[in-house]
């Protein structure tokens, strides 16, 4: 199954309290604001109504629950754990209770007191959600897993074993495991896309709970080792960072712009591209080490000059000119400015939002904190200004009834219509940044210009260099390059260009 833009399945399976309802409802307003696209896919395994535990890697903070909770197959409700001082607190102890979230108490040496509350959830068929890796982080690879998960697992079996045996009502012999792969292709840019794969599941039974009671450490470390296996291959994991930008620059490259590549595919492609470039690769092959070289620092060069892969791609198949780019500028300015009516209000009322967004993303030493800061001081925003909005409205009708029903409807209807036309005009006003850069570039003098000119070279040489290295390995029966072949086919439609020395 899959979802694009946030249309996932909506069947409630458990009866819910109103506070968990409103923080999903919460939650799916946040990322259809934050995503331009939410691709889902579920494998047939996951249960609609048993005990379950969900392990996700953890990339983007409060974004990661949130991400679940929308999009958690059969709507099912999703526990979260937090450390049990928290609920000592009042306020907060009120909220967690509220919406489901399980106090764990990390100071006691019990399993049985650590995962009491997870251990009753589970009983009642509940799903509890938890991240093995512990934290949030930014890195081209997942963290360690922890062991928390696997224990909860078999304190759960271990307990409805004890039940049984005094003879007290304990049905459960076997729990389900879900691992789900989370994937951002730009974690902390606004109207990025989020990748969210449900694998199959992990069933631990009555033979593991066995098997445990004989060697329990043992037994836990090869169940984390299978859930790692199983999000490993859900999600993009490279060596080292080298990898991982050499891999982005040569995607960019076979696929082109953002909509070149589908997002049931990005997953693959990526990992397909990290398996070849691994450094592992590198001794086979020692042209494979002159491409990755020149990737990265292709890569580098766009960076310097502050464009895209993209941006220097219009200019492979035509020759770089002042006369090219000029023109170029002014298409792009023209129809933008065209276009400007049907979205300034809509980009006028909303500035703040977004300068105060830019604002966070310039401060925030840590990439994945950037998305939440965004989202809290968005929304932080936006309730004041559409009350506003709404009782101007009002105000102008007089405070009648039919002035409230009105400004009930305009509120939404707006907002709708301000996301709907924003995507197209926000990436035309990307291109046109990335056109004044490059005409500036070219009208600055040789030094600026000869910095394009060899970053158009460069592109050239590592799009005919990957070609023939993909052909190449293809030839070898490597089974990552023939299935990028198999995807990139408009890439590869004109046959392989020459390579450049």
């Amino acid at each position: 199954m899959s979802a694009n833009a946030l249309e996932i399945e909506n069947t409630n399976v458990y009866n819910e309290g109103r506070s968990y309802s409103a923080v999903r409802s919460f939650c799916r307003f946040a990322l259809w604001a934050y995503f331009r696209n939410c691709h889902v896919s579920v494998h047939d395994s996951v249960p609609t109504h048993s005990p379950m535990l969900v392990a996700g890697n953890h990339l983007n903070m409060v974004l990661d629950p949130a991400v679940l909770i929308v999009t958690m197959p059969h709507n099912r409700q999703l526990h979260f754990w937090a450390l049990a001082r928290f609920f000592k607190i009042p306020i907060i102890g009120r909220i967690f209770t509220a919406v489901g979230v399980l106090p764990v108490d990390t100071k006691t040496r019990s399993n049985a007191k650590l995962f009491e509350s997870t251990v009753d959830c589970l009983g009642q068929d509940q799903a509890v959600a938890v991240f093995p890796e512990g934290t949030s982080y930014t890195a081209p690879h997942h963290l360690p897993f922890k062991d928390g998960l696997s224990w909860a697992a078999y304190e759960f079996l271990a307990q409805q074993h004890q039940r049984r045996q005094r003879g007290e009502p304990a049905p459960h012999s076997s729990i389900t495991i879900l691992p789900v792969g989370i994937t951002y292709t730009t974690k902390d840019k606004w109207r990025s896309d989020v990748i969210v794969r449900y694998s199959e599941t992990i069933q631990v039974g009555e033979q593991d709970r066995i098997q445990f009671a004989e060697d329990p450490k043992a037994t836990v470390k090869q169940l984390t080792t299978r859930i790692t296996e199983s999000i490993e291959s859900a999600t993009i994991n490279a060596p080292d960072w080298d990898t991982d930008n050499a891999m982005a620059t040569a995607r960019s490259i076979l696929f082109g712009h953002r909509n070149g590549i589908q997002l049931n595919s990005y997953v693959k492609i990526s990992q397909s591209l990290i398996n070849i470039l691994h450094p592992l690769m590198i001794p086979k092959l020692t042209e494979l080490a002159n491409l990755k070289a020149r990737l990265l620092s292709f890569s580098r060069t766009t960076k310097l000059l502050q464009l895209s892969d993209q941006d220097i791609a219009v200019y492979q198949k035509q020759k770089i000119t002042i006369t090219a780019a000029t023109l170029r500028l002014l298409r792009i300015s023209l129809k933008l400015l065209i276009e400007l009516p049907l979205f300034l209000p809509g980009i006028i009322i909303h500035s703040p939002v977004y300068l105060l967004g830019k604002a966070a993303e310039s401060v925030e030493k840590f990439t994945e904190s950037i998305a939440q800061d965004k989202i809290a001081l968005a929304l932080g925003l936006l309730i004041p200004l559409y009350s506003t909005l709404f009782y101007q409205i009002w105000r102008w009708m007089r405070f009648s009834f039919g002035g409230f029903l009105l400004g009930t409807f305009l509120i939404p209807t707006f907002v709708r219509y301000h996301m709907a036309m924003l995507d197209k005009r926000y990436d035309l006003l990307k291109e046109l940044v990335a056109a004044w850069r490059i005409f500036v570039a070219l009208t600055g003098g040789k030094s600026q210009r000869a910095e394009v000119e060899e970053a158009v070279e460069l592109r050239k040489w590592c799009a005919a260099n990957l070609k023939n290295m993909l052909l190449m390995l293809k030839d070898q029966g490597n089974e990552d390059a023939a299935y990028l072949i198999d995807q990139a086919q408009t890439f590869f439609q004109d046959g392989v260009a020459p390579a450049m020395d």
